[in-house]
C-alpha cells in the first residue's frame, strides 16, 4: 500500500463513517500535504508503519479533536525513538491499540504496510473513533 492509498482510504472511511465530506480547514500541515501537495514522483512510495503512525495521530489531533492519552506500554518499544519526530506519534496508534508490535518490544518503524495491513489499521482506527 502507497501512502497515498493509506490516505486517500483514511479519507474514504471518514466519509463512510461520518456521513459526510471531511472539512478541511485546520488539517495542519502533514495532512494538507498529502491531500493537497503530495508530488507526483512520490505517488509510488510504500508506506511504513511510522508514516501510516504520523498520519493517523494528525487525523487524531485535528480532524476528530482527540487528546493524546499517556504512553503507558508504549514507553517500554525499543525502537520508539528511533525517529523522534515520530515517537509520540507512535505512543499515540500503540497506546490505543490502532497499529502493534512487529515483535515483542519493537513497533518496527520502517516496516512497510501491506495493502491488508493498511486496511486493517484503518478500520480499527474507526472503530475506536
Amino acid at each position: 500500500m502507497t501512502e497515498k492509498e493509506f490516505f486517500d482510504l483514511l479519507i474514504e472511511r471518514y466519509s463512510e463513517v461520518y456521513e459526510g465530506d471531511l472539512q478541511v480547514d485546520n488539517l495542519g500541515y502533514y495532512l494538507e500535504y498529502f491531500l493537497d501537495k503530495y508530488p507526483e514522483e512520490n505517488l509510488s512510495l510504500q508506506i511504513t508503519k511510522k508514516v501510516a503512525a504520523r498520519i493517523l495521530h494528525e487525523f487524531m489531533v485535528n480532524v476528530l479533536k482527540w487528546e493524546d492519552v499517556e504512553w503507558g506500554e508504549a514507553g517500554k518499544l525499543r525502537d520508539i525513538y528511533d525517529c523522534r519526530v515520530c515517537s509520540n506519534a507512535i505512543a499515540q496508534v500503540y497506546t490505543r491499540g490502532i497499529i502493534g508490535e512487529a515483535e515483542p518490544l519493537v513497533f518496527g518503524l520502517d516496516h512497510v504496510i501491506s495493502e491488508k495491513e493498511g486496511t486493517d489499521i484503518v478500520y480499527r482506527f474507526f472503530q475506536k473513533a
